[in-house]
């Protein structure tokens, strides 16, 4: 399968974006500082959009800038005219030819924004509009779930914010982190056991919190992409007030639970599961909440920010083999194509 064969190089394709951006990211971050930017806005699609999720959390964790998020038909549709003055605004698209994507990006360079495009198309339209470009060096992806741009996203954006906080530690952490999903990849096997106790379902509530907001939406759209299951993301808080009243017995439940400032809402949210008869199937590091779990997956430790490089690559795996187990290819879903153009 090509969408394997890209998961197998996620550990390269974040070492590529790495050693491309290393001395532009310290360069976006200087004019940052110069112009006392204290507000990021970003935009994109699908897995990109999750992408942004994770990097609002990182970013605002490891830098304390708020980040925000542009609804395109603001500008597409009710032809608004956004003040974006003085922002940062990041557009990030894989291909880079979103036209929507594209409507954000020149509404705040016409109203002095510094504008970032994050792409794996450095002829793209949206690489070449923008002030400064974030190059994935990811190759090309052909399978259409993304998974090596989504990590080399990842990538780069948290490079970005770890240039904009001034903290080489978290910097010197991106850098290693080749090794630790080469650990995921390692794990191939208990993650196809995973899938297989999965293969019969056809709904999932996908519950976790915090920085792994992101990564959980990634689960989702890719079990709705790729193995035709409807899917539905909730942050655990926003659960509780409200959805928690679907938990019933029978009810499948995917909780991501890294240890962590989390933990003890991942805990709760296992018993409150498990006492109702729903089945609960967790990827965690944590033998508390693995033992709750119909099905699980024993994760390597990992802080707020690891966490979301090595569920991701987790989850697409996951993903993947699900598809399989359900007769569907992966690298060929129904009624998508790679490059989706929307206004």
């Amino acid at each position: 399968m090509i969408m394997q064969q890209e998961l197998a190089y996620c550990p390269t394709a974040i070492n590529n974006a790495y050693l491309a951006n290393i001395d532009l990211v310290k360069k976006i971050a200087k004019v940052v500082h110069e112009r006392k930017i204290k507000n990021i806005t970003i935009i994109g699609r699908g897995s990109s959009d999750n992408a942004g999720l994770c990097f609002k959390y990182i970013t605002e964790i490891i830098a304390g800038i708020p980040v925000g998020t542009a609804h395109p038909s603001v500008t597409t549709m009710y032809s608004a005219e956004v003040d974006y003055d003085n922002h940062l605004v990041i557009a990030i698209s894989q291909s880079g030819r979103s036209i929507d994507t594209l409507a954000v990006l020149d509404n705040a360079k016409k109203h002095n924004a510094l504008t970032v495009a994050v792409t794996n198309d450095i002829n793209s339209p949206l690489a070449k509009k923008a002030k400064y470009h974030l190059f994935l060096n990811a190759g090309e992806e052909i399978a259409l779930g993304a998974t090596k741009t989504f990590a080399a996203e990842l990538t780069v954006l948290y490079m970005l914010a770890a240039a904009i906080s001034n903290k080489p530690a978290y910097m010197e952490q991106i850098k290693n982190m080749p090794a630790k999903v080469q650990e995921i990849l390692d794990l191939t096997p208990s993650i196809r056991r995973l899938a297989y106790a999965l293969k019969d379902k056809k709904e999932f509530i996908v519950l976790s919190r915090g920085s792994m907001q992101g990564v959980g939406k990634e689960l989702a759209l890719k079990f709705n992409q790729l193995c035709y299951c409807y899917s539905q993301f909730y942050s655990i808080t926003d659960f509780m007030h409200g959805p928690i009243a679907m938990l019933d017995e029978g009810v499948n439940v995917i909780l991501l639970a890294p240890h962590g400032e989390c933990i003890d809402n991942y805990i709760d949210i296992s018993g409150r599961t498990n006492l109702v008869g729903a089945n609960l199937y967790v990827l965690s590091d944590t033998k508390e909440i693995l033992n709750y779990a119909e099905e699980g997956v024993q994760m390597p430790i990992s802080d707020f920010l690891t966490s979301t490089f090595t569920y991701s690559v987790a989850v697409h795996l996951l993903s993947m083999y699900v598809a399989v187990e359900k007769g569907y290819d992966p690298d060929n879903p129904r009624n998508l194509e790679k490059v989706i153009i929307t206004k």
